[in-house]
């Protein structure tokens, strides 16, 4: 991952595989972004801190993303998932 995801003129970046497939196991390790269940989820500062904290891990290992590229991706991937799942059902 030594570089960086390209920006685009709308401000979004472009994810390789390898940052994706990095950005899932962090968002793993952080259920209080994605487990209703745990009493964190309903915690907007936790879940910031979270969000940063995937964002600082990221930036370390080599990619340059903010903390709304990151939301941004985590949403994308969530809607991905979720028309996947519906395609499925039908």
């Amino acid at each position: 991952m030594s570089v960086p995801p390209s920006a685009t003129d709308q401000g979004n970046i472009h994810w390789s595989r390898e940052e994706t497939m990095v950005l899932i196991e962090l968002y793993r390790q952080h259920p209080c972004l994605w487990n209703v269940k745990v009493d964190m989820y309903r915690d907007r500062d936790k879940r910031a801190a979270a969000l940063r904290q995937i964002t600082e891990d990221m930036n370390r290992s080599g990619t340059t993303v903010t903390t709304s590229d990151v939301k941004r991706k985590i949403e994308s991937l969530r809607n991905q998932h979720r028309r996947e799942l519906r395609n499925m059902q039908k």
